[in-house]
Order: C-alpha cells, then sequence, then structure tokens
C-alpha cells in the first residue's frame, strides 16, 4: 500500500494518474530514489466497461498516482463491470479488511539469523543458541549499524528449530491481526504486518533451515539436487554439472520428502529411512526426533500384535502422532511465502573469504612457499599503498607468524591485495585463480546495481573463472568443499535479493559481543531470561531515544520523548558508542583540512608547487597567503591525504587519474595532481588497466600537463592504484627501523623499493568505488574475460584427474589398512602366545631357576610357539640405572 495525503493506493486495486490514464499497480520498487510502482494499463470503453490490458505495462512515479479505488467508485459506481474479467485481479484488496479507514498498512520484512554462540568470554564454551533480526525495509548503510540488530530469543536448551517455531507464530499473528503502532512521519496510528524474505546464517546453519543433511551427504547443496555417490560425482558429466546451478529444491518437495520419511518409520523400517535420506540428502531435526520415536513403536505394536499388517501399524501411529503436541516437521516451512531452500542466501563472509579465500591461502602455504618465499611475500605485503583500500593496518608479519589462524578480516585484505605480491612465488596458474577471487570478490562488495544484466553476466564470468582456475590447481577440490559449488547459486540469489552485502552476516556476529556482555552479569539460574530482558530493556531506551511513540493509557493518546531526551543521541557519542548508533557525518565535497601552523606555517603563493603549474588563467597574488592542507573530502564523501590516488573531473567534464601532490586553503581551495594516463591496452598479466606517466610527445603534441590544477570539487573518489612490480622487477632493499610503541628499537625490518615511479596498475580488486570506477572506464578495459573457452573440455581433464587423485588416495588407504589389520594381527598372536604360556603354568609347569632365567625360558618357549621377541633397552644392565648400579658393584666385589 501507498499512501499519498488521505488517499491509499493497493496493489491490484485501479487508480487514476495525474495524466487520466487508468492504471492497476501491482508493485511497489525503490528505483534511484525515488517510489515507483509497475502498473498494467485499463480503459474505459464507450458502453461504460472497463478492459484490462495485462500486457501493456509500464513504470510510474508513484507520486504521479491521482485518484485511488475509493475515488474512482465514488465517481463510477461501487461495482466496476469489465469486458473480461479473468485478468482482473479482486477489488476491493482483501487486506483493505485488517485495518481501519483511516490508517495505513506497512509491510516490514524481517530475516531472522540464528547461530550458536558462546555466552563466556573465557575459552571454556557456554552454548546458547541466539536469535536476531533486523528491518530489511531499512537502507543497507543503516543495516550495518548495531543500533539496528534486534534481538529476538536465546536459550541454552532450545534449538533453533523450537525457537523459529515460536518466530513463524508471530509472523502469522500479524497476517491476520496486524500489530498497530504510530507513524511519526505521517503523525497517524497506523498497522504493520511480518513478512520473512530470507534466512542469513553460515552454511552448517543454514542446511539446517533447508532440512538439509549438510555438505557431507551424497546430495550436499541445499539448494540443489546435485550430487550422487563419489564415484558418481567423479563422472564426467557430474563433474561438470557441479560448475552449475542444478535443478533447484522446492519447499514443497522438501515437505513431501519429510512426510515420506515419517510414513516409511510408522512402518518401522529404520533402513528405508535412511536410504530415503541418502538419496533426497533431506533430513529434519525435527522429523527425525519423531522418527526415532515412530521406528521402535512401530516395532513394539508388531511383536504385540503379530497379526497386523504394515498398513495397520502405519494407521495407527498415525493417529497417534496427529494427536502429540508440537510440530513434526521444520517450522520454517509453514512460513507463507518463505522456502528455506532458495531464502538462503550465499553468504560472503563464510563462502568467500572463509571458503574461496582460505582455500588459497592454505594452498599457497602448505604446497607451493618455503621459509624464504614467505618471509619475501611478508615485506611485499607489508610494503602496499593502503591508499583507497579502507582495510585495517597490514600486520605482515603476523599474518606470516599466524598463517593458520586468520580471520575474515585478514582474508579480506588478502583478497584485494595477494596478486600484487605473488609474482616469482607461485604457478601461472595458481596467479590466475588469485586473481580471478579478486575479481569476484570485487562484484560481490557493492552496495547497489546499476545494471542489473551486465552485473548478473560479468558475475557469471568471474564465478565460471574461480571454479576453473580450482579445477587446474586442484581438481578435487571443488568435489570435497561444497562452498565452491554455492557459488554458481549466487547469481539466482543476486535475483532474488540484490547485492549480498545487503544480507552480510558480519553484523550479527560482532553483535554477539554485545550478548555476552548481558550473559555474564546473569546469576545462571534463568539466563535466557536474564539476557531477554537486559535486551528489552535496551530496545526500550533505544526507542525512547530516536523518537519513537508508545500509547499513554492515562493519556488515551501517542506519546514519545522529549526533545531534550531525544538530543542525547544525536550530540553524546559515548551513548552512540554503546548503543551502536553510527551518527550521519553530513560530508561537504571540496573541503580541505589545513595542516597545522606547527608543522606548516603560512605560506606566500610563490613558495607553493602549485604555483610552478598554474594554468586557470590569471594566478593570485604572489603575496597572497596559502595554507598547505592535510585531508581533502572527495565528492563521494571519502577522505583524500597527499599521495592518495583520485579520479577528478577536468573543466570539460573529462575523467582524470592523479596522485594528490599538494592541497591549498586560501582564497578557494586547490588540489594539484601528478596526472598519470589510462592506458588504452590492459596489462599482460593482470588484464587490468595501466596508469603511466604522460610521454614526451603527448605532453609536447596533445599539451597533456604532467601537473594539473583543479577546484578542489572536482575530485570524485579515491581508488587504489598499485606500482608495477612485476615489470620493474623491484626488490627489498630498503631497511629502515622497527617500531615499537612509537618507538625506534634496533631490529629493522625490509621493505620494497619501486625501481621507478612511472608504471602503475590501476587495482580493479578494490572493493572500495568499485562499482563507481567500473563506470568510469569504458568496458572494455574493465569487463572481466573468460580464463577459458571450452569450459566442457577443460572439466573432462580436470574429472579425469580427480579420478587419478582419487585412486591413488584409495590405493594409500587400503595399502594403510592393511598394515593396521597385519600389526593388529601381529599383537592378537603375541597375545593368545602369552595367554597359553599362562595356563600352562597355572597348570603346575616347573619352573627354576632365578627371575632372570624365567623369562629367558618364556622367551624361549614364545619363540619356539613362532612369536617374534622385541627385545627392550630397558632389560639391558648396561641401560638401566640398576643395572649399572649392580654391574659396578660386581667389579668391586671382584677387586676385594
Amino acid at each position: 500500500m501507498f499512501s499519498k495525503g488521505f488517499k491509499r493506493f493497493w496493489i491490484d486495486e485501479i487508480a487514476r494518474l495525474c495524466d487520466g490514464t487508468f492504471v492497476i499497480p501491482h508493485t511497489w520498487i525503490m528505483r534511484d530514489g525515488v517510489l515507483t510502482s509497475d502498473v498494467s494499463i485499463v480503459t474505459h470503453t464507450a458502453d461504460g466497461r472497463w478492459k484490462h490490458h495485462p500486457g501493456v505495462e509500464k513504470t510510474v512515479a508513484a507520486d504521479d498516482l491521482d485518484l485511488d479505488y475509493r475515488d474512482l467508485t465514488a465517481d463510477f459506481g461501487e461495482v466496476l463491470v469489465w469486458v473480461d474479467d479473468s485478468t482482473v485481479p479482486a477489488m476491493p484488496n482483501p487486506m483493505r479488511k485488517l485495518v481501519d479507514d483511516d490508517e495505513d498498512l506497512y509491510v516490514i520484512m524481517v530475516s531472522p539469523w540464528a547461530d550458536d554462540v558462546s555466552g563466556a568470554k573465557s575459552k571454556q564454551y557456554n552454548k546458547h543458541m541466539n536469535m536476531y533480526t533486523g528491518n530489511g525495509c531499512l537502507p543497507g548503510r543503516l543495516l550495518q549499524q548495531e543500533f539496528h540488530i534486534h534481538y529476538v530469543s536465546t536459550s541454552p536448551h532450545a534449538s533453533s528449530a523450537e525457537q523459529f517455531a515460536t518466530f513463524r507464530d508471530h509472523v502469522r499473528s500479524t497476517e491476520e491481526a496486524p500489530v498497530k503502532c504510530y507513524n511519526a512521519v505521517t503523525k497517524r496510528s497506523c498497522r504493520f504486518i511480518l513478512r520473512t524474505p530470507g534466512l542469513p546464517a553460515d552454511n552448517p546453519q543454514q542446511s539446517e533451515e533447508a532440512s538439509h543433511m549438510g555438505s557431507n551427504a551424497n546430495f550436499p547443496c541445499r539448494k540443489c539436487n546435485w550430487g550422487g555417490t563419489k564415484l558418481e560425482k567423479e563422472g564426467d558429466e557430474m563433474y561438470h554439472t557441479c560448475h552449475l546451478a542444478g535443478v533447484a529444491r522446492s519447499a514443497k518437495e522438501i515437505r513431501e520428502s519429510l512426510e515420506e520419511q515419517l510414513r516409511l518409520s510408522m512402518q518401522g523400517d529404520s533402513k528405508a529411512v535412511e536410504e530415503h535420506q541418502r538419496k533426497s540428502g533431506t533430513k529434519d531435526k525435527v522429523t527425525q526426533h519423531w522418527i526415532e520415536i515412530l521406528v521402535p513403536k512401530a516395532k513394539a505394536l508388531k511383536a504385540e500384535h503379530p497379526q497386523w499388517t504394515r498398513d495397520k501399524i502405519a494407521s495407527d501411529l498415525k493417529v497417534w502422532l496427529d494427536e502429540q503436541p508440537g510440530d513434526k516437521r521444520n517450522p520454517l516451512l509453514d512460513i507463507v511465502g518463505l522456502d528455506p531452500s532458495q531464502d538462503t542466501p550465499v553468504e560472503l563472509l563464510h563462502t568467500i573469504l572463509l571458503g574461496v579465500m582460505k582455500y588459497i591461502w592454505h594452498l599457497l602455504n602448505t604446497s607451493q612457499w618455503s621459509d624464504a618465499d614467505r618471509q619475501l611475500f611478508a615485506i611485499r605485503l607489508q610494503s602496499t599503498d593502503l591508499s583507497g583500500l579502507t582495510v585495517p593496518p597490514i600486520r605482515a608479519g603476523y599474518m606470516i607468524q599466524y598463517k593458520n589462524n586468520l580471520i575474515g578480516k585478514h582474508f579480506k585484505t588478502l583478497m584485494q591485495a595477494l596478486m600484487f605480491h605473488v609474482h616469482s612465488i607461485c604457478t601461472p596458474e595458481q596467479f590466475s585463480l588469485i586473481k580471478a577471487a579478486g575479481d569476484l570478490g570485487a562484484l560481490l562488495w557493492i552496495p547497489e546495481i546499476h545494471d542489473m544484466e551486465h552485473y548478473l553476466a560479468q558475475l557469471e564470468i568471474a564465478i565460471a573463472n574461480v571454479l576453473d582456475a580450482f579445477d587446474v590447481v586442484d581438481p578435487l577440490r571443488i568435489l570435497t568443499k561444497i562452498k565452491l559449488h554455492l557459488l554458481a547459486h549466487i547469481p539466482d540469489d543476486v535475483r532474488r535479493f540484490g547485492p549480498l552485502i545487503r544480507v552480510a552476516t558480519e553484523i550479527y556476529e560482532a553483535y554477539n559481543g554485545v550478548f555476552r556482555l548481558c550473559s555474564l552479569y546473569s546469576n545462571r539460574l534463568a539466563p535466557s531470561r536474564d539476557i531477554s530482558r537486559k535486551f528489552a530493556s535496551m530496545s526500550r531506551v533505544k526507542h525512547f531515544l530516536s523518537g519513537g511513540y508508545w500509547w499513554d493509557a492515562m493519556s488515551k493518546q501517542w506519546i514519545q520523548a522529549g526533545n531534550g531526551v531525544q538530543q542525547i543521541l544525536l550530540e553524546d557519542p559515548v551513548f552512540q558508542r554503546h548503543l551502536g548508533w553510527v551518527s550521519p557525518n553530513p560530508t561537504k565535497p571540496g573541503f580541505i583540512k589545513p595542516a597545522p601552523l606547527v608543522k606548516s606555517p603560512v605560506l606566500n603563493w610563490c613558495q607553493t608547487k602549485t604555483s610552478k603549474h598554474w594554468g586557470l588563467g590569471t594566478p593570485p597574488s604572489p603575496q597572497s597567503h596559502w595554507r598547505l592542507g592535510r585531508v581533502l573530502t572527495a565528492k563521494s564523501g571519502d577522505s583524500a591525504g597527499l599521495n592518495s590516488w583520485v579520479i577528478a573531473l577536468d573543466s570539460k567534464g573529462g575523467t582524470l587519474f592523479g596522485r594528490i601532490s599538494e592541497l591549498l586553503v586560501g582564497e578557494e581551495s586547490l588540489v594539484t595532481l601528478e596526472q598519470f594516463i589510462c592506458g588504452q591496452e590492459r596489462h599482460p598479466d593482470f588484464g587490468w588497466p595501466i596508469l603511466r606517466r604522460p610521454s614526451g610527445a603527448e605532453i609536447t603534441q596533445n599539451q597533456v600537463q604532467s601537473f594539473v590544477i583543479l577546484p578542489a570539487t572536482s575530485v570524485q573518489f579515491v581508488i587504489s592504484v598499485q606500482h608495477d612490480c612485476r615489470r620493474g622487477d623491484c626488490q627489498p632493499t630498503i631497511v629502515r627501523k622497527e617500531l615499537q610503541e612509537r618507538e625506534e628499537t634496533d631490529r629493522t625490518t625490509s621493505l620494497i623499493k619501486h625501481t621507478d615511479d612511472d608504471h602503475f596498475v590501476l587495482n580493479m580488486s578494490a572493493l572500495h568505488n568499485s562499482a563507481q570506477l567500473r563506470r568510469a572506464l569504458p568496458r572494455s578495459l574493465t569487463d572481466i574475460q573468460p580464463l577459458y573457452g571450452d569450459r566442457l573440455a577443460l572439466h573432462k581433464l580436470a574429472a579425469e584427474k580427480a579420478r587419478d587423485s582419487r585412486k591413488k588416495g584409495r590405493a594409500k588407504t587400503a595399502e594403510k589398512r592393511r598394515a593396521t589389520a597385519a600389526a593388529k594381527k601381529r599383537d592378537a598372536e603375541l597375545a593368545a602366545a602369552v595367554a597359553e604360556l599362562a595356563t600352562q603354568r597355572a597348570a603346575g609347569t616347573a619352573t627354576a631357576g632365578d627371575d632372570s632365567d624365567s623369562d629367558n625360558d618364556s622367551d624361549r618357549d614364545l619363540a619356539a610357539a613362532g612369536v617374534e621377541v622385541q627385545e627392550s633397552d630397558a632389560e639391558d644392565d648396561d641401560y638401566t640405572p640398576g643395572g649399572s648400579t649392580r654391574k659396578r658393584c660386581r667389579k668391586r666385589a671382584r677387586r676385594g
């Protein structure tokens, strides 16, 4: 529903535009910041009837709607007669009955996130199953703030399915009785209903939510029916289809499978249930609980009533099961409009960073790099130009030292920088894989999509390149790691959910820190209740401070906190930090922050670098006063300092690439750019655009300037540019003192010294401003190219290598198994021989001599039995301390 004053336009209801056209709205979609609707055309015939044209559709702005359904029925009568009512939806919209005539109805999208979390800050694991959610109707930049994460429930005992059952009941209740609240903008009461568009989580949790067996099943994908036995997956056709999205699973298919499992369990056939689960990949925790009850009951009934048939037993158990309280299957399957198999979007943190990038990092460290290679890589990585990357300071030494314990932020940095530092320490195939992963990451971490079809086409190529590059480097990886197959489902998820960073789970993982703080102060008698009360109190405070309304029973009206209370959230940074609120920081494009006067005194115009390259007409007075700037605010809101790489616009609107050489604040704000030319050809190795200094001919003939002076407002955004060390063969020849707590030490560290300052590469794998950079360049320089033309032939070759690798692995496992069996057999024979001797002694076998002779006799008896006796060094007198002592005593006796 769209409200315009006191007029309410509902989906599938006839309305009139301001130009007099009659339409039926079908959607409400925000496009470029404007609410729009996809409408079909309706005409009014001469005989007074209405004709719907479902094939004629267009997009209109919501503000162009003029008269709603009530207005039209008031003008043309309560009953609208249609020429063909088969294509006309029911009018008025049935949802009008859910609200009063003066109330608006809104739909709030809530996507629950669930995972197991430790309630302790120590290493001791104190398991709680938590559920959070967020308002999916908010802009993406707000969804990544802790302030907008809402606690739902927690329990150290109840599973996620049990908590989802209550969540489902709440969602259902709003469909029939929408929640009444107050609209702070329209100042009118309204109602809302809840819808669940998706289920963000990590991969194991999403498999559980989709009633799926998991990644180790024969059918390991929760989203499609690809799979089979290990031998079947190694086949050429199955191997090839693993690189594609298979036939989609569906909620209907899952429900039918679970019903069949219950039917088989009522017959007492546990093997049939297990076989059905293996063949379908469907297994639900809730249903499994009942299966484990039904199978023994069916067997008990069969034993008690041998004459009963299977159908009779199943019929009785069906009646018994229906009488039992609680859900019999996954409660998420009962939420209208939710398909857990398709509405579990591929999650970037666990699938890309802790999946693809982690596999690449492990591959390089285990099968490629030596210690010397790691040392060289650390020096190169530490020398990375961080301008335009928006990553935390790189600690390359830490990443190499603790290479097996990296987390998401480390892999995000590696995804954007790894390809610039692996020349000479990796194979060409490995480099292709690293670069393909960087291309894919830059496409996925974008906030908005401007051209969906082109974006999806590029995304499919990037995913294919990553998978094919893995096939060349490690053909078995795609069969053993389901995260690689899940990449093929990303295009479908993008069509369904938009940019995947909207459903990223990092913010939920971070919110677990707030949960732990609430958990620490519980007395442990009722931890979930204590935690819930704290979160409820916190939500109440957030509601008050943000200007929310609540119903006052005494005054019978909606009220809110006073202006002074609301100002606390806007002005107090302590409250903002505690509540996870990021205050909107209004930017002033072109603003230059001056450097401190102590470090940079006021200069005359003739003392500045800018004066040497002036070309904008009449220069300022030589005696005019200027201050050097430290940071410039670009049009995008980025902060650009000295030596930052930026894209700017010249006076004619042309695109300039350059490095900031000087910032000046005086009569006006000026920026001096050291201009670089973007080449028309791609880099031969990276396949990305090249930046170089203007040549002499370009300067003399084409009037290209080495330095360009621009108004500060001309700078658009920062970009990431890295030196072309492959071309320059740059070496770690810079030595500097290592800093510890801001003080120099005697220890030294090495850095890369660039052999020139002329050749650079645009880092197209950088996540920051990736979409803006691609729009600023021609597609001939930015479009991702396929790595391999004939993918089917490549996959056949990779499948053959995978089969050979599996055969070697199976042979090695079989040999190890035989060796283990032979060792066990020898141990058993030895034990049997010892037992036989013990039996003989117990029967009265005569023994003579001392213990040492007895031991020798036992050894001879075992040898006679054909058992090899291993001599122990511990029995040698020369070895044991006691033996040495006795030997020395015998020598003294002979001397005496």
